[in-house]
Parts: C-alpha cells; sequence; structure tokens
C-alpha cells in the first residue's frame, strides 16, 4: 500500500511540536506499510536531513503568485492568508505530477495550506491533518493581547519563512498585527469548516478542539478524531534528580505563548520561588529567544540559565524536580507535557498549557493559574517522597495514553488501516 504526506513543513530536526507530530506520522506509517511505500511530498525549499521515506520536492509559489492569491483570494474571502501563502498553480502541477506516478492508496494533507491541492473527489476518501484549530488559535491571541497588554502577539512563527520578506514587517507591529489576526480568524475558521466537510476524516491533536469543530461545522461523528502524538521515550526513563530545586522549560521561545508565559513566570511566580528556595534554578531550553526574554533572564542570571537546542533532553530533563509550563495562551496540546511525562518528570502547568492533556490527582500534571498556587506546588515537588509519587504517576499516565501501543492503535482508527 502506497502512502503520501503532502506537507510545507521538514518534521527533521524535530525540535517543535508540529515537526513531533508529522515525524511521528512518517514513523507510524513506515511500519505499517515499509519504508519505501511512504513518500513525503515536500513544498518549498528541500530537507536539510536524510528521510527515513522517500522524499519528492515541489516547488512553492513565486512571490508574484503571492502577492495574487492576496487579491483574488483572500480579499475576495476564498482563501485564509496562509493558503494564500503557499497557494499556486505552479505547485499544483508538481503534486499532482508525483501523486500520478506514486498512485497512493492513501494521501494525507498537512492542515488546511495543503488541502487546497485535493479536488472534491480525492479528498471524499483522503484524509487532513489539522493540527490545531487555528481560528481558535487566533481568538486566543487577540483575547490575550487585550487581558495581557504587554504580549507580543507576532503570529507568524515557524510560518514566517513562507511569507514574502517586504510582508513580515505587517506582523511585527501592534496594530496591523491586530487587523492580521482578526482577518485570519474568520478566514481560516472558514476554511477549516469547509475542510472537515470535504475529506473523510480530519484530524487534531486536542480532543477539546476536535469537539469545537463537530460542533460548530455540524460534520459527521465520524469525520473527525483527535489523535495522540507519537514522542519517543526511554522504555525505563533514569531520573538522576538530586534533591535540589532544580526545574526546567522547554519550547521554542519565539513562538508568543512560550515567550509570554516564561516572561510572565519569571516576574511573578520566579521571584517568590527563590526567596523560599534559596538556590533554586530555572534552565531554559529552547531555540530563538527573543530579546525581551534575554534581557530579562540577564537580571536573573543567578538563578536563570537559557540555552538553545539540546540534543540530549534525557540528561536536561532526569535532573530536573519538575518541568514548568506557564503559558497563558495558546490551542492543540503542549507537546512538552508528553515529554516530560514520557519521562517520569512532574509537570506543574496552567490551565491553558495542560489543555487536551488529563491533569490532577494520579496524572503527574500539576495545574494552577495564579502564581502564589503555582509558586506552592513547583516548591511542594521538592520534598522526595512527593516528588516520587508524582513521577511515578506521570509515567504510568504516559504508558497508558502515549506508549508507542497506545499511539499506533489510535492512529490505526484514524488512518482506518486494518
Amino acid at each position: 500500500m502506497a502512502v503520501a504526506l503532502i506537507s510545507a513543513v521538514d518534521p527533521y530536526p524535530t525540535d517543535a511540536g508540529k515537526k513531533v507530530v508529522l515525524a511521528g506520522f512518517i514513523d507510524y506509517l513506515s511500519e505499517r506499510h515499509g519504508h519505501d511505500n511512504v513518500h513525503y511530498i515536500k513544498v518549498g525549499a528541500p530537507p536539510q536531513q536524510q528521510f527515513p521515506v522517500q522524499v519528492h520536492v515541489v516547488p512553492g509559489p513565486s512571490r508574484a503568485q503571492v502577492l495574487g492569491n492576496l487579491v483574488t483570494k483572500v480579499a475576495t474571502g476564498r482563501a485564509s492568508l496562509q493558503e494564500a501563502f503557499l497557494g499556486s498553480r505552479r505547485t499544483a502541477a508538481g503534486i499532482s505530477e508525483i501523486l500520478g506516478k506514486i498512485r497512493p492508496d492513501l494521501q494525507v494533507y498537512d492542515t488546511v495550506r495543503m488541502a487546497q491541492y485535493a479536488s472534491d473527489q480525492v479528498a471524499a476518501t483522503q484524509v487532513c491533518y489539522l493540527d490545531d484549530l487555528f481560528s481558535e488559535r487566533y481568538e486566543r491571541m487577540l483575547a490575550a493581547a487585550e487581558r495581557y497588554g504587554e504580549i507580543n502577539v507576532s503570529p507568524l512563527g515557524n510560518f514566517a519563512e513562507h511569507v514574502p520578506a517586504k510582508l513580515r514587517p505587517l506582523a511585527n507591529h501592534r496594530h496591523s498585527q491586530t487587523l492580521l489576526l482578526r482577518a485570519e480568524r474568520s478566514l481560516v475558521r472558514r476554511s477549516e469548516d469547509r475542510t472537515v466537510h470535504r475529506f473523510r476524516r480530519s484530524l487534531l491533536v486536542n480532543a477539546d478542539e476536535a469537539s469545537v469543530l463537530a460542533d460548530r461545522s455540524s460534520a459527521p461523528d465520524d469525520r473527525i478524531r483527535s489523535v495522540p502524538p507519537l514522542v519517543m521515550a526511554p522504555a525505563s526513563p533514569q531520573r538522576h534528580w538530586d534533591g535540589e530545586p532544580e526545574f526546567v522549560f522547554l519550547g521554542l521561545l519565539s513562538l508568543p505563548h512560550n515567550d509570554d508565559g516564561l516572561r510572565s513566570f519569571l516576574r511573578t511566580a520566579w521571584p517568590q520561588i527563590v526567596e523560599r528556595l534559596p538556590g533554586a534554578r530555572l534552565r531554559v531550553i529552547g531555540r530563538e529567544a527573543r530579546p525581551e526574554l534575554s534581557e530579562l533572564a540577564a537580571t536573573l542570571r543567578d538563578s536563570v540559565q537559557v540555552d538553545g537546542y539540546v540534543t540530549d533532553l534525557g540528561e536536561a530533563l532526569g535532573g530536573a524536580a519538575a518541568l514548568v509550563n506557564p503559558v497563558r495562551f495558546g490551542s492543540g496540546i503542549k507537546l512538552k507535557v508528553v515529554e516530560a511525562l514520557g519521562r517520569a518528570l512532574p509537570v506543574v502547568s496552567t490551565p491553558i498549557g495542560a489543555e487536551g492533556i488529563a491533569s490532577g490527582p494520579g496524572t503527574g500534571v500539576l495545574v494552577s493559574a495564579e502564581p502564589a498556587e503555582f509558586t506552592e506546588l513547583l516548591c511542594s515537588l521538592t520534598n522526595p517522597a512527593y516528588n516520587a509519587e508524582i513521577s511515578a504517576q506521570a509515567r504510568e499516565h504516559f504508558l497508558s495514553r502515549y506508549s508507542r501501543p497506545a499511539v499506533f492503535a489510535a492512529y490505526d482508527d484514524a488512518f482506518g488501516t486494518d
């Protein structure tokens, strides 16, 4: 059985949540159907690393084509901005040619950006991975910007590489940011609702968002599934935490929700923790720290260490008392939480940071939205006996929901594999 995944994202290295999910799809489909039968159609720049499956590169749209899409499609409400930035007849022809040669039984389109390249006839028998509900993400960004005035809600994130350089500054100024988010919220909602009716099945990583989409689109129950991410974790994680008040934050720092949540935590809860636990340290792991975060961390250099991308998360997470996840807005699920669970690391999170993941007693995920209670939860985990109890719960949570057998069973259902 031949399989094709169509995406503009290079999943390797797996240093962001979306990449982790796509890499998991590749792993799953390769095991079920064989590496030689899985084809990854990459739109845009060629992959930077060697792929475990066959790769086909298709050129993305030219700058002129993007500008034309903005006038003919976005301005008329026919497409969202993200579809416009990745839409072109040349790209469509390239994808069609490759699919004609492969003749795949299963085609998986990555979000509405690639779903635009499936005809209604093809979509009726195939799968679209919607990732997060982007319409919900933008809605929450707007609400957060109104509530927390200091937030930089630059909406491009990892998508910036697909936006013409001359247009990127529009996403960096508050007024134009807000206008863009409002417009894209409405446009992409239409595309999401249209997609769920066109495709045989649409997949999201967050069960709550899957319910939102089902309710608002009135789509049949079998059209939408939530699927867990496939996160690699050691069979027997070895924690080497020595009882010291060492904590870790993990995530791509250029993402608005990570940048905002971490800066808020450093301004509110962290000073309380340092006061209560002299010698407390926070290790921040993630690429692309914004200047404001770097400047704030520099004032706390005696207790906060900002690292870039770390290849060995086992060492970093294994030596911490807990993962700190203080995000105040966002969508989807936070892969860092699943990563921590897989390594038996207790998690302290805001409710939004734990959304889509079971939390509370018995889960290894402790939740609070208030800085004082957040502080109390982190401090409580420096008790070795209590830490060991929550650690065991975290690992059991991972095994029951996110282990390889559990995820593959969910994917068998989602992709319709017998």
